[in-house]
């Protein structure tokens, strides 16, 4: 009978198994809690004998500083330069305002606080350098810097944060002062040279007018200059005036290529209109019947109705009340900067006229003045010149006594918006702080090393973890046998009370109970029995469990799929030389390959020869024949158990073939010995053939290898034959 085909379907990437990681944190839970208590109780012991520390806190706040009223220009208070909030936060903590502030303690001259004697001897030995590192600051804008000082003794933490505000302040207005007498120096000397080239101008016109025997310059002289002086200034402000009308027209015209000469026209809706026109005449009608009628009226009732519904409806329509219509209209803001454009253009042109025009009189002018005698002109020169120096020297004057006013201020750029007092409650070691980082430290620490000695150990160590990445029960654990290399050693060891023998028993059983709920009609005849790697003992597995099941009156048979390294024959002391590889040539019929054995239930198929021909097909193809799956159909018929003993997964694939021919997979691990990595590659290929993983058997458990699965059988090792 042929099965069906089975599809190999690849099996999808499985998300991340959260639950393993928690089961290896619970595993590792002693060594995650005692690293944690370890930190807790480092954290504590150093609140507990750490010193305790202070912080005193003063506050500066930056502040803009304008000319006085009476000088500023046109009624305005230009601002001057103002010192930027993170720059000064930063100067707070230089080494020469920290200088500064260990001076003004020492020589006593805080405003804020009076300093005991003690602490000034304390902090004259504190360097600039030492007291900046009690030192912090945060600039909170716009305008405030909070200078924090934190030290075991309060009073200290509260000299140097007063001592630190107070000294920046300082140095700010000191530094504005200077500032201040620089300027006023600067426009002292300034004047002392217009004040000279005043006097020289006097002497110079004095002599030109004895020369031309004058008194003072004519009237024409004085007009020509006046005019002169007149002409340039307003030429001057004409162009400034056609420079400006110039670039508010290239700026209107950009504004004017952004817009479009044209819009879409928008009027009311006059389904709208229409509408509230009607509901209008039906509250009117209503009206006048409610003088008649009463409310209950039908009539009343139908026109209420039909006003219900068109106001309804006028409602709905709300967004429909203004439409577009296909003319288009002229867009006023286009006309509005068309004409704006114009009246530019119209005043720039009449600018443009008013400087040629004062340009024309200017040179008239200056003609009319080269017509004088040249001592005459010399002397209008001189008066031009003699009266922009005293405008400049009036300027120099009201600009010195802005200065001198500044400096007199002595303002800076700072001022103490609030000074530090001495605290009186200690605000570290923080306990709670400290208790929760180190909490946190430690469980990250116990969590890191756990993760490392999870990737570190390469290998499987215990029957829990093996249920994690499995995901199956274990069904026994086996503890290492020593047998000797004889054929009746296996049948020796099952008809004794051993630990390995009673493990076999406890396989059997289990299995028996896994045949009862997955089959209830006992249809679950064929197993595979199989390991990761070669060595962990497959093979004794099989033939102790056949054996087990067989004494107990079962019809067995035990197949030796391992055709090249077939052991199963010179387990049982059989002879092997004519088996399975043989059946499934058609060289040999199954009867004649059926081995009897000490057992009269227990049947063996050895693995049987293969030819040396090179030609000759490998075990993989035997077993994907249909003779194969024929050969299982009728061992299920004649035989109660079929237990199949394959070579390692990861070997060769004939163990993966034959798998999904079978009930149920039994994997065979010796822990220790197979890595992590192997068995989750078994799980991988099983799932790949669609094949079901009924559980792993445990084998090799020894007393020296210390793993924990060990003790619950050594525990009641009165129970057992001691092992040889």
């Amino acid at each position: 009978m042929q099965q069906p085909q089975r599809v190999l379907v690849r099996p999808e990437s499985k998300p991340l198994d959260w639950g393993f990681y928690l089961w290896v944190f619970y595993r590792r839970l002693p060594i995650i809690l005692f690293l944690t208590v370890l930190a807790l109780m480092g954290a504590g012991i150093y609140a507990y004998t750490a010193p305790r520390f202070y912080e005193a806190v003063s506050l500066v706040r930056l502040r803009k500083q304008a000319l006085p009223p009476l000088f500023a220009q046109g009624g305005q208070q230009p601002q001057t330069d103002t010192l930027d909030l993170k720059t000064a936060t930063q100067l707070v903590t230089t080494f020469l305002t920290a200088q500064e502030a260990l001076r003004l303690i020492q020589e006593q001259k805080l405003t804020s606080m009076r300093i005991s004697a003690p602490i000034r001897q304390y902090l004259s030995i504190l360097s600039a350098q030492e007291a900046l590192s009690f030192v912090s600051t945060i600039s909170y804008e716009p305008d405030l810097i909070r200078i924090s000082v934190r030290h075991t003794l309060p009073e200290v933490a509260a000299a140097l944060a007063n001592g630190l505000a107070e000294a920046f302040v300082a140095r700010l207005n000191r530094e504005a002062r200077a500032e201040a007498s620089n300027e006023r120096k600067f426009i002292e000397q300034q004047l002392r040279a217009v004040r000279a080239e005043l006097q020289r101008l006097d002497k110079e016109i004095a002599a030109v007018k004895q020369q031309l025997n004058m008194v003072d310059v004519s009237e024409e002289t004085r007009a020509l200059v006046n005019s002169i002086r007149t002409y340039t200034a307003e030429l001057l402000m004409a162009e400034t005036d056609w420079r400006s009308a110039m670039k508010a027209r290239e700026q209107l015209q950009q504004l004017l290529e952004r817009e479009q000469p044209f819009v879409p026209m928008r009027k009311e809706n006059p389904v709208l209109a229409e509408m509230e026109k009607r509901l209008a005449e039906l509250e009117s009608q209503r009206t006048q019947l409610l003088q008649r009628y009463l409310p209950t009226h039908p009539s009343i009732k139908r026109i209420e109705e039909q006003i219900a519904a068109l106001r309804q409806e006028i409602a709905r329509r709300q967004s429909e009340r203004v439409i577009e219509v296909p003319d288009a209209a002229l867009n006023p803001r286009y006309a509005s900067l068309y004409q704006q454009i114009l009246d530019a253009e119209r005043r720039r042109m009449e600018l443009e006229e008013r400087r040629k025009a004062l340009a024309t009189l200017l040179q008239q002018t200056q003609q009319q003045l080269r017509r004088f005698p040249e001592q005459q002109r010399r002397l209008g020169d001189l008066t031009r010149q003699l009266q922009v120096l005293e405008q400049a020297y009036m300027s120099l004057l009201s600009r010195l006594q802005d200065a001198q006013i500044r400096e007199a201020a002595k303002l800076g750029n700072a001022t103490i918006a609030d000074v530090a007092v001495v605290p009186t409650k200690p605000v570290g070691p923080g306990i709670v702080r400290l208790l929760l980082l180190a909490l946190l430290g430690g469980l990250a620490v116990g969590l890191g090393l756990t993760v490392l000695l999870e990737f570190v150990k390469t290998t499987v160590t215990s029957s829990d973890e093996l249920k994690h990445l499995l995901g199956v029960p274990v069904l026994a654990v086996v503890p290492e046998a020593r047998l000797n290399p004889n054929g009746e050693e296996v049948l020796r060891l099952m008809n004794s009370r051993r630990g390995s023998a009673e493990a076999i028993r406890t396989l059997r059983s289990n299995l028996r109970f896994l045949i009862m709920r997955h089959s209830s009609d006992g249809k679950m005849k064929a197993f595979l029995i199989t390991s990761a790697v070669k060595g962990e003992g497959k093979s004794f597995i099989s033939a102790a469990l056949a054996i087990a099941f067989a004494q107990t009156g079962k019809r067995v048979v035990l197949v030796d799929a391992d055709m090249r390294k077939p052991d199963l024959h010179r387990m049982l002391g059989v002879d092997g030389s004519v088996g399975l590889a043989n059946v499934l040539r058609d060289t040999a019929s199954l009867d004649n390959a059926l081995c009897d054995t000490p057992i009269g239930t227990l049947k063996l198929l050895p693995a049987g020869t293969l030819p040396k021909e090179s030609d000759a097909a490998t075990p993989a193809e035997l077993f994907s024949s249909e003779g194969m799956q024929h050969l299982l159909q009728r061992l299920r018929e004649q035989f109660d158990l079929v237990l199949i003993d394959t070579p390692p997964m990861l070997v060769v694939s004939d163990a993966s073939i034959l798998a999904p021919m079978t009930d149920g997979v039994l994997l065979v691990v010796e822990l220790g010995y197979v890595t992590k990595t192997a068995v989750q590659q078994v799980k991988e290929q099983l799932e790949l053939a669609q094949a079901k993983l009924l559980g792993v058997v445990i084998n090799k458990a020894s007393r020296k290898r210390g793993y924990d699965y060990y003790r619950d059988y050594y525990h009641y090792a009165g129970y057992y034959e001691r092992e040889p």
